[in-house]
């Protein structure tokens, strides 16, 4: 861990727009550090975001000949060795650090509240992080994502934050895919879920994944914290039971708080010691059921009584690229998602299936990650049951090198032939693949661009196309499939 931060200290952060790194810009700046960044594309809603916040994003090329010796240059794991700006810093003499040392060092002053899992991070913290806000509490919220028509994540230097043990809160999303969350000693932490994914960090082993979730939550332990656990999975139920203060919710019968979901109207019922409450979200699922409940208790831990904190989540109005509507015209939905990993797609999937019931599905996919694709290869195909028309695009990199990406792609794509037949569309150039879900979307369609990657643009691309009546205006020559932009999950 770095040292306290010292107020006005100068920062420049490398991918600023990716989610992780855009959410520490926000926070830094939000605490009175002078910020400042570079990003492939600097030029988008994201980089118009910061740049409303008074954090200037310049573009990598400008950037490597800008930099000072006097700031800290941040980064992410996502950064590869020979970016430009990178090399600059280390040329000048600047100090390197990567965004979680930088992150731990400021989490240090608060009371935390924690997250972590494969699955789920980024609602449950938001969850939490609104449910404490709208309690009044205004903490520091630093999560990968922004909560729908909320703006309040990131409270202004020298905002009354209430406070717990003389420190203020902050929500907090970790990240196990490098190990990093292993910097953080939370108060307060929860665990979704221990899914395979991001095996490479952990020499391929799923046992170490699963003993490095188990150290994050003893560093809550000797802290004297609470680890709040689904205990619906079986690696999250032994280590959270191992420890003194715990407690685990999910949908088995021995959860100490019990959901019931009910698919037929999509609300839950919370059982918890002897009493029963009823729980409707205006945009709930079955995972989103799970997540709210989570989130209650860490607000509870907080100081929030649970059953206000279930009533408030009742209206919470969800995540940007989850299940985010981008346009409903003539009666065809086009909704965006950031699901990747199988485990993913499929609740997304089933989630989807109970909001709009009755719906025929046109996917498109981008899976995320060489490592991922390989480690679950046999695994995408089956969760895409259902789909009316599953359009694959190639595999995004994310950073991540392959020796034959070709080949993975093609492997990819005969084993989601195999799962769903002619329901795989044809590989095509882009921008005929939208122009051709233009003419073909009818009438109670939902259209869903899935991914972490950038396929998001071509769901705001779809969206234009569809509601101008249109075709495509100009040609891709470089498929979309082709980009090595550095994104965080």
């Amino acid at each position: 861990m770095i040292e306290p931060l010292q107020l006005g200290t100068p920062f420049f952060l490398v991918g600023i727009c990716g989610a992780g790194m855009s959410s520490l810009a926000m926070l830094l700046r939000s605490i009175g550090m002078n910020v400042r960044g570079s990003d492939i594309e600097n030029c988008g809603f994201e980089a118009k975001r910061l740049a409303s916040l008074g954090i200037l994003v310049m573009s990598e090329a400008e950037a490597a000949g800008a930099l000072r010796n006097d700031e800290i240059l941040a980064r992410s794991s996502a950064i590869r060795p020979d970016n430009v700006v990178l090399v600059a810093a280390r040329g000048i003499g600047s100090s390197v650090l990567h965004r979680t040392d930088v992150l731990s060092a400021v989490a240090s002053q608060y009371f935390l509240i924690a997250v972590s899992g494969t699955h789920g991070k980024t609602t449950t913290s938001g969850m939490i992080g609104y449910a404490l806000a709208k309690q009044g509490f205004f903490p520091t919220i630093c999560v990968g994502g922004h909560i729908r028509g909320f703006d309040q994540a990131f409270p202004p230097e020298g905002t009354q934050q209430k406070q717990i043990q003389g420190r203020a809160i902050m929500v907090l999303e970790t990240d196990e895919s490098d190990g990093s969350f292993l910097k953080f000693h939370p108060d307060v932490a929860v665990m979704t879920n221990i899914d395979r994914d991001h095996l490479g960090a952990y020499g391929d082993k799923f046992s170490n994944l699963a003993s490095a979730f188990a150290q994050f939550a003893r560093q809550c332990a000797e802290r004297g914290g609470l680890t709040i656990g689904c205990g619906d999975d079986i690696e999250v139920a032994r280590i959270v039971q191992a420890l003194p203060r715990h407690v685990l919710y999910g949908q088995e019968e021995s959860n100490q708080v019990q959901i019931d979901y009910r698919v037929q109207d999509n609300t839950a019922m919370v059982a918890r010691e002897g009493t029963m409450r009823s729980f409707a979200m205006k945009r709930g699922d079955e995972k989103s059921y799970l997540n709210a409940v989570a989130a209650c208790l860490a607000c509870e831990a907080a100081g929030v009584p649970f059953a206000e904190a279930l009533s408030v989540l009742e209206g919470f109005p969800g995540m940007e690229r989850r299940m985010q509507l981008l346009a409903n015209h003539n009666g065809t939905l086009v909704l965006t998602d950031h699901a990747d990993h199988p485990t993913e797609i499929r609740a997304t999937l089933q989630a989807v299936s109970v909001r709009y019931p009755g719906r025929s599905v046109i996917l498109v996919l981008q899976p995320h990650r060489f490592s991922r694709v390989r480690m679950c290869l046999e695994d995408y195909g089956p969760a895409l049951a259902g789909v009316s028309r599953v359009v694959l695009l190639d595999i995004f990199p994310a950073g991540e090198t392959t020796e034959c990406p070709e080949e993975l792609n093609e492997r990819l794509r005969e084993s989601v032939k195999t799962a769903v037949g002619d329901s795989l569309v044809p590989r095509m150039p882009v921008d005929q693949m939208l122009d051709v879900l233009r003419v073909s979307a009818t009438w109670g369609d939902v259209v869903l661009f899935m991914g972490p990657g950038d396929v998001n643009k071509l769901g705001l691309r779809f969206c234009g196309l569809l509601t101008s009546g249109n075709t495509v205006q100009y040609q891709t020559t470089t498929p979309l499939e082709g980009c090595t932009k550095q994104e965080n999950d």
